[in-house]
């Protein structure tokens, strides 16, 4: 059996390009191209990473094409008396109202692939929508009134008066029923709320008060499943078009478009037998709401299958063809010189977006022309994009409040804070994350106080454990200029500065670099499970610390200049860990400090799956099994190396970095 041969004692840290490469073997067999393209696409970039063969991923309009129906009144709810009653005897008060063309909108979707969803979409625009609600629920009273619940001033009550002026004018309101309910209504409370960035106010209708709600009867898994596109399909579009005619790129040659529908919600009529549970209070007189309302969860589900089809129409049917929609906003991009006129407005404006207006005249959705914007640089979603500059920026006045925000949490003041806030600000982060998409785990935390809670108006307490991820993040927010490089993610394998292959067992770590014959192991350190919540996943926390381990050698392996690493495991969990960069609260220290290995040296990681057969030689270092290893590669240098050690620190954890190494192996 082969020594392993004595050699200079060889720091983990020393550079790899000194080693001479002494091997032209077969490396570990790759993986067939899909697995590894789709592992060059890790999921926390959302966007950037595109198919080399433009396939784009597929946006609201394409998931219509296998989108359930929506649903029609189940024959129970029909046969509720009160309600049978209430609505027979006042038909007037319940009407189905929307400017929808439906006739025409049906038309253009005559070979949608579709025709069940298209069919459903069309009935409720004709006979109202149902919210997949149950108004059978036992013990719920007969006609609830919650309106008198809400205390308001002179201000608020003026701006209620005048919102039901324009909501009557559009016959979205009934007429008056009186000062006091009929059988069978339910009326929620409504709120007047601020704007955001504004001192206009916005109406917004409670429906989660009480036990008794709105909200309560519907059935939440049936209306959470609804998509809305996002910056990961607005990337990937724009990249398309740059690099469809590379030849038209230049200083300001691309325009961003974005178009607002106007009052989107009040567009979806609602069936009668939920329009009576619709009630609103304004002044001492009760009206009957007949459309969708803000406050609803049902509201954007029903809203997305309709604009959803309407975008289908326009990427298909009108040639849209980079078309994103994100409720009612639907955003593209386009050559800056490429513009059509557009008559209501008495404008040029991008071909695309006149002709996505056009569309929408056709079918009578309203829109106003201060919400029909373009530019060189505009916001999406509230992230500031530069088509031309290929970045997203968080506007300065959203970056201050974002840090203030953060500032509040991560106080040393042990507070508290409504689930209905926790869940804010997981959404808020979530969204920042188009700006920082390495931050993902700063919501680990959050997300595990978040578990199981169910009561908007309950308080969880902020523990050390959420602090410290959220002033990891804070800090990092802070050092960053908050403006992220879309095209500076796009290689290939074959672009690595080093490709290393990992493994972990029970008793030990092992990694090697297959273009300079130079390995590693190290002991399993078991001290670290202490304070684990599962011990029986050591095996999955040894497997991503050894990715980590790597990837330390390899960012100091690259010191002086940004570096792409691609590390190979045959763990699927860790390849789903480092793409996601999402974990349990556990396991979470590891993503954050390889998180602080990329941002520190710019780098850029992949971690990639192996086949067990295909990773022998990890799998024989990992084992302390070097014999084995030489016998797969001959020429072999195997060192030993300590890895990151975890430490506990009051109620946290943090890690230890790897230390020198003991010494070179010797038989």
């Amino acid at each position: 059996m082969q020594k392993v041969a004595a050699v200079p004692l060889v720091d983990i840290n020393t550079s790899v390009r000194n080693v001479e490469a002494l091997t032209t073997d077969k490396l570990p067999a790759r993986q067939p191209q899909r697995v590894e393209f789709y592992g060059m696409r890790p999921k926390y970039l959302r966007y950037n990473v595109w198919d080399p063969e433009g396939n784009l991923a597929i946006t609201t309009a394409e998931w219509t094409e296998t989108a359930k129906p929506l649903p029609r009144p189940p024959p129970v709810q029909l046969m509720h008396p009160v309600v049978s009653e209430t609505v027979s005897k006042h038909p007037d008060l319940f009407k189905i109202v929307s400017p929808v063309n439906i006739e025409r909108f049906r038309d253009l979707l005559s070979d949608h692939p579709n025709q069940p969803f298209v069919k459903s979409v069309c009935e409720g625009l004709k006979y109202g929508f149902w919210p997949w609600a149950d108004i059978w629920k036992p013990d719920y009273p007969e006609t609830l009134d919650l309106s008198l619940s809400v205390e308001t001033d002179a201000k608020r009550e003026k701006f209620f008066l005048e919102q039901a002026e324009i909501e009557l004018a559009k016959d979205h309101y009934s007429a008056s029923v009186g000062s006091t309910l009929l059988p069978g209504m339910y009326c929620m409370p409504i709120y007047a709320v601020p704007k955001p960035h504004s001192d206009k106010l916005r109406l917004v209708n409670d429906h989660s008060a009480s036990r008794f709600s709105l909200n309560s009867m519907i059935d939440h898994d049936h209306v959470t499943s609804f998509p809305m596109d996002n910056l990961a399909q607005f990337g990937e579009h724009l990249i398309n078009l740059r690099r469809k005619s590379p030849d038209l790129v230049g200083p300001k040659s691309i325009v961003v478009w974005k178009s607002d529908i106007e009052g989107a919600y009040r567009l979806c009529p609602l069936h009668p037998f939920w329009q009576i549970k619709q009630a609103v209070r304004i002044g001492t007189d009760f009206h009957v709401d007949r459309c969708i309302a803000f406050g609803s969860s049902a509201s954007p589900a029903i809203f997305i299958a309709f604009n959803s089809l309407v975008t289908w129409i326009a990427k298909y049917k009108r040639d849209v063809p980079f078309i994103t929609t994100y409720v009612n906003d639907s955003s593209g991009c386009s050559w800056a010189d490429d513009i059509s006129y557009y008559a209501p407005y008495d404008k040029f404006l991008p071909s695309p977006q006149t002709r996505l207006l056009s569309l929408w005249d056709d079918l009578g959705i309203p829109h106003q022309e201060r919400k029909q914007v373009h530019g060189s640089s505009i916001p999406v979603i509230g992230i500031q994009v530069d088509p031309n500059e290929m970045t997203y920026t968080l506007p300065n006045e959203s970056h201050q409040k974002l840090l203030a925000e953060l500032e509040l949490w991560t106080s040393p003041k042990g507070s508290r804070h409504t689930v209905r806030r926790w869940q804010h600000l997981a959404g808020w982060l979530n969204w920042c994350f188009n700006v920082y998409p390495l931050l993902c785990p700063a919501l680990s935390n959050v997300y595990d106080k978040l578990r199981n809670k169910t009561n908007p108006a309950g308080s969880i307490w902020i523990n050390n454990a959420v602090r410290e991820d959220l002033r990891w993040a804070l800090d990092k927010i802070k050092s960053s200029p908050g403006r992220y490089l879309l095209n500076s993610v796009a290689w290939m394998s074959e672009d690595a500065s080093f490709t290393i292959y990992c493994d972990a067992c029970p008793t030990g770590l092992g990694f090697w670099y297959p273009s300079f014959n130079l390995a590693f192991y190290s002991s399993t350190p078991f001290d670290d499970l202490d304070g684990l919540v599962d011990r029986k996943g050591f095996i999955f926390y040894f497997e991503a610390l050894c990715v980590l381990c790597a990837l330390h050698d390899a960012c100091i392996n690259q010191a002086k200049s940004p570096g792409r690493f691609i590390i190979y495991t045959d763990n699927l969990n860790t390849v789903d860990l480092f793409s996601s960069l999402s974990a349990l609260p556990s396991y979470n220290i590891l993503l954050r400090e390889a998180v602080n290995l990329l941002l520190n040296g710019s780098h850029d990681l992949r971690v990639l799956h192996v086949p067990g057969v295909d990773n022998s030689i990890a799998d024989a270092l990992s084992q302390g099994d070097f014999d084995r290893a030489l016998q797969f590669k001959p020429n072999l240098s195997i060192h030993q190396f300590q890895p990151y050690h975890r430490i506990k620190r009051g109620e946290v954890f943090s890690l230890q970095p790897p230390q020198k190494p003991m010494g070179a192996f010797k038989k």
